[in-house]
């Protein structure tokens, strides 16, 4: 973007384009001109202009077309039209359908077109901005959307790989139980379940219980659903500690 606002005064009589040039030579602009309309659509189409100032008549494309086409192009740029004579209906015609964003008489009075173009540079800064800010918006909201997306196949991985381990937790032939500091089990697979009902009220089995008061240090037998079980636990970092019981076989009836 050039470093002042650019505007783009449009007219076939060279001597008008010099008087824009000097109204506006003492204000913080970059005026650039163009003897017609094509002249004038190619600027437009090769860089940022704030302000398009055109003149009604001219040979070819006349200035409510150019600035209807220049709408097209720089849809941020302020139209200013300037005739001497026009057709009323025409001109209410190009305002009302946004072609046309000011119209002064010609010949002008110089502090009229002043603060038209003026204006007109304000309203493309505004614009300029909003436009920029909107951009940010929508990035910003895309980028949320991508983490939102990369989150969402996380947690589905995360899912995936949790309701694989549940699986062959419970393919398991041992029964596997982790409890937390505070003695509450917070996962039982199928064979310990099965094996210690009270599992399920979310509670150990008394003599597990206090066995794990004691420390848990030695490996030890408890009685289940399922017969003897041959329990010892594993340190699970954090506080939490798991139970590994493997079922013992049956004892051997006695000999009559």
């Amino acid at each position: 973007m050039a470093e002042r606002p650019l505007v783009l005064a449009v007219d076939d009589e060279p001597p008008i384009l010099s008087s824009i040039q000097r109204l506006l030579a003492f204000d913080d602009l970059e005026v650039i001109t163009a003897g017609g309309g094509e002249e004038a659509l190619a600027l437009l189409a090769r860089q940022p202009v704030a302000v398009v100032l055109t003149d009604q008549h001219m040979p070819g494309i006349q200035g409510v077309e150019l600035l209807r086409r220049a709408r097209e192009v720089a849809p941020t740029a302020s139209r200013i039209l300037f005739s001497g004579h026009i057709d009323i209906e025409l001109l209410r015609a190009a305002v009302n359908g946004g072609e046309v964003y000011r119209f002064v008489t010609k010949p002008w009075d110089d502090d009229e077109l002043l603060v038209a173009v003026r204006q007109g540079v304000e309203r493309w800064l505004l614009l300029t901005r909003n436009q920029g800010l909107s951009q940010d918006a929508a990035r910003r909201a895309s980028e949320l959307e991508a983490l939102v997306a990369d989150r969402d196949r996380a947690c589905a991985a995360h899912q995936r790989l949790a309701g694989l381990g549940r699986s062959l937790l419970d393919a398991m032939p041992l029964a596997v139980v982790a409890y937390d500091p505070e003695g509450r089990p917070l996962l039982a697979n199928q064979l310990a379940r099965q094996a210690w009902p009270e599992l399920g009220g979310q509670r150990l089995p008394p003599a597990m219980q206090g066995w794990l008061a004691d420390g848990g240090r030695r490996p030890t037998t408890f009685p289940s659903a399922l017969g003897a079980m041959s329990c010892e636990t594993l340190d699970c970092g954090q506080g939490t500690i798991g139970i590994i019981g493997t079922p013992l076989p049956p004892e051997p009836p006695e000999d009559p």
